[in-house]
């Protein structure tokens, strides 16, 4: 080889070696990405929507090649669990640089818990209690209803309070909780007199206490519904205002049977009577936009339970529910769902063999049971099919039972 070639050639290797050298240091010593955010790891929550990447910038030398070169290369999994990261490169020409972001995308956000049923509710000493559940779901792990821990019973011997507690947890350890009071009383009726007139002859009168429920007055109504048949329904603070404000436009008749439904609380005084009536009364007004002109005693007019309370205050309320402007009303015909039965069949016997004719017929029903809601539709049809009509209940009807307070 030629001296003259040799040379060259020695000379162009160095100049390549020289070139690749400087790339090098270039990439290594003066194309750089500078990042706002230099925490070891960030802490972000599974699907944020607000979730931004921290500020970039890229500098070649002495130049801002930020807005040509710079590239998120690897991106962050906001519906992914766990540690990842978020890659940065820089690249202009033969020029090329790297950094990355550590990241923990993490769920901090409970379980939504909903009880089925109502949160607070009463029942009758020796009475059957079926509990109605609760559902979970998670923005992560979805429906949770299965994952529902219960703790807690109720004793129907016993007369007391009764707490029942759900828990449920996500697989992020997140927690969400809830609590069922069921009190359970010996409620004192006195049987109805079959004898009371309780409105037009042939007319039956269904009624209904305590609701609504967000379960089985929906069932109830869509019953009422099919076979054009009107009810009347004496509703507390309970359940949900849509139901309420369904009953009234399918025209229904909303009567008032108190907030509370706690004998206790309401028949210690008047005043504590009123105040809680007040209340239901308040909210019917509120849903409806109509006042209701007509009341149900919890327990009826004839209870004696009051007594324990106060003497003489059934006595006291009856009065005064007339001056108030409002009509009370009992009933001739209980279908003993409050505690006499759990058997639909049963309760719609108990209902058809005490009808007549020859006068009105006021039937206590309670839409928060179940089983009434499995009888309704029997009930309607017998009705129908042997020629009774139904009709709401007016203020200026009559049924009251003998008040032995």
């Amino acid at each position: 080889m030629k001296k003259g070639l040799k040379i060259t050639l020695i000379v162009l290797i160095i100049l390549i070696l020289l070139s690749v050298l400087g790339v090098f240091i270039i990439n290594k010593f003066f194309i750089n990405i500078d990042i706002s955010n230099s925490k070891k790891t960030i802490e972000v929550i599974y699907n944020d929507k607000e979730f931004k990447l921290p500020k970039a910038k890229c500098n070649l030398l002495w130049m801002d090649i930020t807005k040509s070169s710079l590239k998120v290369t690897k991106k962050l999994k906001l519906d992914k669990l766990g540690n990842q990261e978020v890659e940065f490169t820089c690249k202009k020409l033969f020029f090329k640089t790297t950094k990355s972001i550590s990241y923990k995308v993490v769920d901090k956000e409970s379980p939504v818990l909903k009880l089925k049923g109502q949160k607070e509710l009463t029942i009758t000493l020796n009475s059957k209690y079926e509990d109605q559940g609760a559902e979970a779901s998670d923005n992560v792990d979805g429906n949770l209803t299965e994952k529902i821990e219960k703790t807690g019973e109720v004793d129907t011997s016993k007369e007391g309070k009764y707490e029942i507690t759900y828990t449920v947890k996500d697989s992020s350890g997140n927690e969400a909780t809830d609590k069922r009071t069921v009190t359970v009383k010996k409620v004192v009726v006195a049987k109805s007199s079959s004898n009371l007139a309780c409105g037009s002859a042939g007319v039956i009168y269904l009624t209904f206490d305590d609701g609504p429920n967000a379960y089985y007055t929906p069932v109830i109504l869509d019953v009422l519904k099919k076979y054009n048949v009107k009810a009347t329904f004496f509703v507390t603070s309970a359940g949900p205002d849509k139901l309420i404000k369904r009953e009234f436009d399918e025209g229904h008749k909303v009567g008032l049977h108190s907030s509370t439904h706690d004998y206790a609380k309401i028949y210690k005084s008047s005043e504590a009577f009123w105040k809680d009536m007040n209340t239901v009364a308040s909210r019917v007004e509120r849903i409806t936009g109509k006042k209701s002109d007509i009341i149900r005693f919890p327990g009826g007019s004839s209870n004696t339970i009051s007594r324990k309370y106060k003497s003489g205050i059934m006595t006291q309320l009856a009065k005064e529910v007339e001056q108030k402007g409002y009509g009370y009303f009992d009933w001739n015909i209980s279908s003993g769902d409050a505690g006499g039965t759990t058997n639909p069949n049963t309760e719609y016997k108990n209902v058809i063999n005490a009808l007549s004719k020859s006068r009105g017929n006021v039937i206590l029903m309670h839409d928060i049971k179940k089983h009434t809601s499995e009888a309704i539709e029997s009930i309607v049809k017998y009705g129908l099919n042997n020629g009774y009509k139904f009709d709401v209940i007016q203020k200026n009807d009559i049924c009251h039972q003998k008040v032995l307070n």
